[in-house]
């Protein structure tokens, strides 16, 4: 008879280790698929952090440009570039006309509300397209197939105020098609933002009368001085010392004003100006109307700063600015023109600032607003010079000749706004809407 085996102690040790380590590989397991997520999930946030922050890097970049291009007086093409046209800056394209329809600068800011240009950023460079505003529908910029980050502006008008507009940037990352506002949201990274652009005008104050002079004015010749506003009674002549008019001189003001009454002489306000700025080297007559200083101006993004030798050079180089699309010029040195020209109209004036002298001989004419330390009109007695609008000296101004300084105050007021500078409302930035209209 066989008896049955007695187990023998520590024959079946390890079972429980192998339980053990079964146990732990499971918790590794766990914890490992636990850090794989979290490290998915880092992966995913970053990325997306990563096209979130490039979107509106991108955006802020079509802010900047989009204000650059509102203050740049450049004519421009459809890719958004120079080209010697007129009438095609980009605010005049985009602010200053709605619908193709002609514009009143005068009377209000209206943005074109249905086109959007833009930019792509390439890795050889930027790619723009400003369409034209087309009379009906829309107009998104054509910008390419190349899969890169872009951006599209859109334009809106600010109802309580006429001298605003809103401005909001549609950014997308890589991408082959435009970043249009109806389709952004559908891009990896998108952003929206939104500023409110704030026009800062060239004139601050408007003078009241066709002829300013911080120290005496002497008219003399065949001029002509005319100012029929009833806003400013009239005035044809506002000088700080004498007005002194030749047997010549024909003033034109309000029907029924004696011209003695409109001309106002010993100006306690202009002659305090000329007294310590006879030389406009302080910019104080300057600032007076303009709100700002000489130098602030002529370093102003719209204003063309020229100096030239003799009158052909000048003529050479103001004609050639203002073909380009110019309409505030600083001369640094004496301004000299003769001959036949004609610069600016009554909806699209110029502005012309100089610290030094005018010499103007010849049948030269003017839409805008003249700024000089003294001028000499037709002191050759040659030709016939005229402005519509208005001009400032800072001293004494000297009149001969032919011509005639006619008073308009359309002139003036578009000459504000069409050669004044855009600026970004400080607070106005928005990364959402802040109200319902036909814009996403």
């Amino acid at each position: 008879m066989t008896r049955p085996a007695i187990p023998v102690p520590g024959l079946q040790r390890g079972f429980g280790a192998l339980a053990v380590v079964m146990t732990l590989l499971v918790i590794a397991s766990i914890g490992l698929l636990s850090l794989n997520r979290g490290l998915m999930f880092e992966q995913k946030t970053a990325s997306n952090q990563s096209q979130s922050t490039l979107a509106l890097e991108t955006a802020e970049a079509g802010i900047e440009w989009a204000t650059g291009m509102l203050n740049s007086p450049y004519d421009i093409d459809a890719a958004c570039a120079f080209q010697a046209t007129a009438n095609q800056s980009f605010r005049k394209r985009y602010v200053l006309t709605r619908f193709g329809a002609a514009f009143s600068p005068s009377t209000d800011i209206a943005a074109a509300t249905n086109v959007f240009p833009g930019c792509k950023l390439t890795a050889t460079g930027r790619t723009c397209n400003c369409p034209a505003v087309p009379s009906s529908g829309s107009a998104v910029a054509s910008l390419g197939s190349a899969e890169s980050p872009s951006f599209t502006v859109a334009f809106e008008n600010v109802v309580a105020d006429a001298e605003a507009v809103k401005l909001t940037v549609y950014a997308c990352t890589a991408r082959a098609a435009s970043c249009a506002p109806t389709s952004f949201s559908t891009a990896e990274g998108n952003a929206r933002v939104t500023v409110t652009l704030k026009l800062r005008p060239t004139l601050r104050a408007l003078p009241s009368s066709p002829l300013t002079c911080g120290a005496a004015c002497d008219i003399g010749g065949s001029y002509n001085i005319v100012n029929r506003d009833l806003a400013t009674n009239g005035i044809l002549v506002n000088a700080g010392t004498s007005i002194t008019t030749g047997n010549g001189v024909s003033m034109s003001t309000l029907q029924g004003q004696p011209s003695a009454n409109a001309m106002v002489g010993s100006d306690a306000s202009l002659l305090a100006l000329s007294s310590t700025d006879s030389s406009c080297a302080n910019s104080s007559m300057f600032n007076a109307y303009f709100g700002t200083t000489l130098a602030q101006y002529q370093s102003a993004p719209a204003t063309k700063t020229l100096s030239c030798s003799s009158a052909s050079d000048c003529r050479s180089q103001l004609s050639s600015a203002y073909s380009d699309g110019w309409r505030a010029f600083y001369f640094a040195s004496d301004l000299q023109l003769s001959g036949n020209m004609s610069f600016g109209t009554q909806t699209d004036p110029i502005t012309l600032v100089t610290p030094m002298a005018i010499h103007i001989n010849g049948n030269v004419e003017f839409y805008g607003l003249i700024f000089s330390n003294s001028a000499n009109w037709n002191n050759l007695g040659t030709g016939s010079a005229t402005i519509y609008g208005a001009q400032i000296a800072c001293a004494t101004t000297t009149i001969n000749g032919n011509g005639t300084i006619a008073y308009d105050p359309t002139v003036l007021a578009n000459a504000r706004r069409l050669t004044g500078s855009t600026v970004r409302v400080s607070g106005s930035w928005r990364d959402f809407r802040v109200n319902a209209d036909s814009l996403p």
